[in-house]
């Protein structure tokens, strides 16, 4: 059997279990990681449980096939999710959008994430407009906001991630203002209330 499948990660309390077999060069990685245990008993290393140390395992042990339990999954993909928008922000800043603009499009698009619980990989069309029809629906997001959220999910995935159907989107119409009519009521309180004798003719 080849050893790389069997590398395993999983959450055992405060910390984090790794189990492979015997390798010299993987010995070598582990004792990089602060705090390593080995569990002769158990024949498993473990390490403290912190996000900072499980991205390092990630990273030394890249490229393998190591298998997650599903809290370290989810950890995976939120860690996933957090560096790609740390790339977001980065190409924001470098091209010089405001700080206000920068956070609405990191917002508005962790929020949707959130809200579809998937990976900006595995969202679809559907899930965008979905997302902007709970913004209004749900939200009662104006026109002027939804416009923000489209930009932000426009430049994500259609100028970063390269994913044409975002443009197949629609903006909503633009708000349409009723003209106030005062009443009969209100035209007297308003001309009782002026000294001026020639403001009431």
């Amino acid at each position: 059997m080849n050893p790389i499948s069997q590398i395993k990660l999983e959450r055992e309390d405060k910390r984090i279990k790794l189990t492979l077999p015997y390798n010299s060069t993987h010995i070598k990685k582990i004792k990089t990681i602060s705090d390593y245990r080995w569990h002769p008993d158990k024949k498993h290393w473990s390490f403290p449980y912190s996000e900072d140390i499980f991205k390092k395992i990630l990273s030394l042990f890249d490229g393998e096939n190591i298998h997650l339990d599903s809290t370290l999954h989810r950890l995976a993909e939120e860690t996933r999710k957090n560096e790609d928008f740390q790339v977001l922000r980065r190409e924001l800043i470098f091209r010089k959008y405001s700080p206000k603009t920068v956070k609405a499009y990191l917002y508005y698009n962790r929020d949707m994430l959130k809200l579809t619980n998937k990976s900006p990989f595995n969202v679809k069309d559907s899930d965008m407009k979905d997302y902007l029809f709970y913004l209004a629906e749900e939200k009662k997001a104006a026109t002027s906001t939804l416009n923000v959220a489209i930009n932000a999910l426009k430049f994500y995935y259609g100028t970063m991630l390269k994913r044409k159907f975002i443009y197949e989107i629609k903006r909503p119409r633009k708000d349409k203002k009723l003209p106030v009519v005062l009443s009969k009521e209100e035209v007297a309180k308003i001309l009782s209330s002026v000294d001026n004798v020639k403001h009431k003719a």
